[in-house]
C-alpha cells in the first residue's frame, strides 16, 4: 500500500505540472488544484470533457471510500462511548458531517465573506487537519508504538505472527521510537513557520 501510495503520488506529479506548463497554465497547490488548474488542463485536452467526468468520478470514489474508514471510527467512538446503537450512531455522525460539509462548501461561495482567523470555514478546517492534526496524529501514534506497545506484540503485528519475515524488525522500532517523532516534530514546526514561511 505504502509503494502503490507513493507511486501513484510521484506518477500524478510528473503527470500534472508538465501538462500545466505545456498549457501555459499557473500550478496551484490543495483544492484549487483539483477544481481548478486540472480542470483548465482538461478543457485544452483532446476529449477533455470525458477525461474530466472520468477524472471526478474517480475522485469521488476515492473521496467516498476513504470517507467510510475515517466514519467507522468516528461512529465506533459514539456508538460505545454514548452508548448508542450503530445505526443511531451512524445516523448520528452521517447528520454532523453532513451538515459540516455543507457549510465548509459554502465558505467558498456565498458565504466566503465569512472569515474566521482570517480563513474562510474550509480553509480553516484544511489548515486545522492537514497541518495541525495530521502531524501531531502521526507523531503521537510513533510514540505510542514505540514507547507503550508490548515489544512481542508489536512483533507480531508486523510479522503476522511470525509467518512474514521483518528482518529489520530493531531497526524499524529504533526508527519509531527516536527518528520518526523528531521528523514529525520539525515537519510540523515548519508547516507552523516557526523556521520561517511555510
Amino acid at each position: 500500500v505504502t509503494l502503490l501510495d507513493t507511486l501513484v503520488a510521484v506518477m500524478a506529479g510528473v503527470i500534472i505540472f508538465p501538462a500545466a506548463a505545456s498549457f501555459g497554465i499557473a500550478t496551484t497547490k490543495g483544492p484549487e488544484l483539483v477544481f481548478i488548474t486540472l480542470p483548465n488542463i482538461f478543457q485544452q485536452m483532446l476529449l477533455g470533457s470525458v477525461w474530466s467526468a472520468i477524472f471526478f468520478l474517480l475522485l469521488a470514489i476515492a473521496a467516498l471510500t476513504s470517507t467510510i474508514s475515517i466514519h467507522e471510527v468516528i461512529t465506533a467512538y459514539v456508538s460505545e462511548h454514548y452508548r448508542m446503537s450503530r445505526r443511531n450512531a451512524a445516523r448520528t455522525v452521517t447528520a454532523i458531517v453532513t451538515a459540516l460539509g455543507i457549510v465548509a462548501s459554502l465558505s467558498l461561495g456565498v458565504w466566503s465573506g465569512y472569515k474566521v482567523f482570517g480563513l474562510t470555514l474550509f480553509d480553516l478546517l484544511d489548515y486545522v487537519t492537514a497541518k495541525i492534526m495530521l502531524p501531531l496524529g502521526g507523531m503521537f501514534t510513533c510514540i505510542f508504538v514505540g514507547w507503550r506497545i508490548d515489544r512481542n506484540l508489536l512483533h507480531d503485528e508486523m510479522t503476522n505472527h511470525g509467518t512474514v519475515r521483518f528482518r529489520m524488525f530493531r531497526l524499524f522500532v529504533f526508527m519509531i521510537k527516536y527518528i520518526a517523532p523528531i521528523v514529525i516534530a520539525l515537519v510540523f514546526l515548519n508547516e507552523l513557520g516557526v523556521f520561517g514561511k511555510a
